[in-house]
């Protein structure tokens, strides 16, 4: 099916690459017209969530199949398949792939910061996760399962996810991308927020966000992780010091600079009962009834 009609929406010159007012919609053939000769790559497309805009009528011809992303065919039919007459995504830059699927996906939420990114600002292409013809790919469209997919630039984490006390990554419990946007967020690490700007963490332990009457301040301020190590430790509840005391005398001492108040004089660490504060301060994340975390 050819096309004689023209069209100078700038969303769509934007989306081919070329300057607003230059499209010839004229110069799009649809998805059927490729799959006369690539019917292999359509039989796989039709399992791919793109295809939904194969025959969209509400959509111009230059965002439905094939052609959204390879730009128009009726060149490189007419030149009987030359590959130097379409977009083609082999020999291209990160930045240039990123870019063609970044012409549709940048308006989604879950995209809209990937320029800024680590990912992005690093010349992570989309196509270093996603595969839009692999067979074999993984939901959503990636190359890969979680963790393995990350572990392929970050080694170093895999290690932590290995020790006794680790969240449920390798299990199949947990997705890397549960706690982290991959495409750009606002936080360190990429991290996703809960509600409003609170940490991911919040998403799984709601109990310990508040708004509490009284709260524990450092938490607030810097975070779980100022206590806990999030992908793994050898200590139990992930913590980051062998003992509950270890981490509450990092603040409540008499150490210049610590902003924590001291211990009181009868808490003699030297006698195991006072060693194991949460025995008695059992809200440290924060209280409704007790200044003290007693309850």
């Amino acid at each position: 099916m050819l096309l004689t009609t023209a069209n100078t929406q700038p969303a769509v010159a934007q989306r081919v690459g070329m300057r607003p007012g230059t499209v010839d919609l004229s110069n799009y053939v649809g998805g059927d017209q490729c799959a006369l000769c690539h019917a292999d790559v359509q039989e796989v497309f039709q399992k791919n969530p793109h295809y939904k805009t194969w025959n969209d009528t509400e959509l111009d011809w230059s965002q439905r199949g094939c052609e959204a992303c390879h730009g128009p065919g009726r060149e490189h039919i007419e030149a009987g398949g030359d590959a130097t007459l379409i977009f083609n995504f082999k020999n291209i830059s990160p930045q240039e792939a990123s870019d063609r699927c970044l012409s549709c996906h940048l308006g989604q939420e879950n995209q809209a910061n990937f320029l800024r990114s680590d990912h992005g600002a690093n010349a992570v292409s989309c196509l270093e996760c996603h595969s839009v013809h692999n067979p074999k790919v993984r939901s959503p469209l990636l190359v890969a399962d979680q963790p393995a997919l990350c572990y392929t630039c970050h080694a170093e984490v895999k290690p932590e996810f290995n020790k006794p006390f680790h969240h449920k990554i390798h299990e199949g419990l947990m997705d890397c991308s549960d706690c982290h946007n991959q495409h750009g967020g606002f936080n360190a690490s990429q991290l996703r927020d809960a509600t409003g700007n609170d940490y991911a963490c919040y998403t799984c332990h709601a109990d310990k966000q508040g708004p509490f009457v009284f709260e524990h301040v450092p938490i607030k301020v810097e975070g779980c992780q100022l206590c806990h190590s999030p992908h793994g430790s050898n200590y139990p509840r992930m913590l980051k010091r062998p003992e509950v005391h270890l981490l509450c005398l990092d603040c409540h001492s008499d150490t210049v600079g610590v902003l924590g108040p001291r211990t009181p004089s009868f808490h003699n660490m030297g006698v195991a009962s006072y060693r194991q504060c949460t025995i008695c301060h059992v809200n440290i994340h924060g209280s409704n009834l007790n200044h003290l975390f007693f309850e």
